[in-house]
């Protein structure tokens, strides 16, 4: 039996962004944090603040596919101009309406970007190392493949390198990512360090934090 809900794990913030190969380096998405839960043929989606938000995306149905007893997390997020809109994702979350939900589930459909497995075939991974989460998580959308789904990318050890990039691109920031480190529950944690341009502009609103 899987958890009814499951706080994400946090990062803390840190300073200058730094190389490591102890790290896995990934881009920070500008969107809605998400745990999805597969049990028995059927989905539930999660948000950060414990919100079901499994109405509001019918496109990710598809993830029923997977295997029964799994638990992934990732960001929900709507892109527009090839970046992801906060806007769009924000205006997706509460909504309550069928057909408009319907209506924006085709017109602004939004991608699941994965970048953890948590629960695998009813077996809890928490206490695993983030190098063997990721690594099951990628043989398991290596071999299946679900439309709106997809695994994010890191960078091992060139962290600063990744944080030019993600600069000059302006998104968000980076997430470093110890690859010994476990799956810490509702905590923030020193394995999981956000590192952000100075240049960054504030959110325009809370976000869909308070989901």
């Amino acid at each position: 039996m899987l958890p009814r809900s499951l706080k994400p794990m946090l990062a803390k913030r840190a300073g200058a962004p730094f190389d490591s190969d102890k790290h896995l380096f990934e881009i920070k998405w500008d969107g809605l944090r998400c745990l999805a839960f597969i049990e028995g043929g059927r989905v539930r989606l999660q948000s950060r603040q414990l919100t079901e938000l499994t109405l509001q995306f019918p496109e990710l149905g598809c993830l029923a596919r997977l295997p029964s007893g799994t638990v992934l997390d990732g960001e929900l997020v709507v892109m527009d101009s090839g970046k992801p809109s906060l806007s769009k994702i924000q205006q997706r979350a509460p909504l309550q309406d069928h057909q408009r939900i319907q209506w924006l589930s085709r017109t602004s459909p939004a991608t699941y970007l994965l970048f953890d497995l948590l629960y695998f075939e009813g077996q809890p991974l928490l206490g695993s190392p983030l190098s063997f989460r990721r690594e099951k998580l990628q043989q398991l959308f290596g071999r299946l493949r679900v439309p709106g789904v997809v695994v994010t990318g890191g960078a091992r050890t060139h962290g600063r390198q990744l944080f030019a990039q993600v600069t000059r691109l302006g998104l968000e920031g980076i997430v470093a990512k110890r690859l010994d480190g476990p799956y810490l529950p509702g905590r923030r944690s020193v394995h999981w360090l956000k590192i952000k341009p100075i240049t960054t502009k504030p959110r325009q609103s809370a976000g869909a934090d308070w989901l």
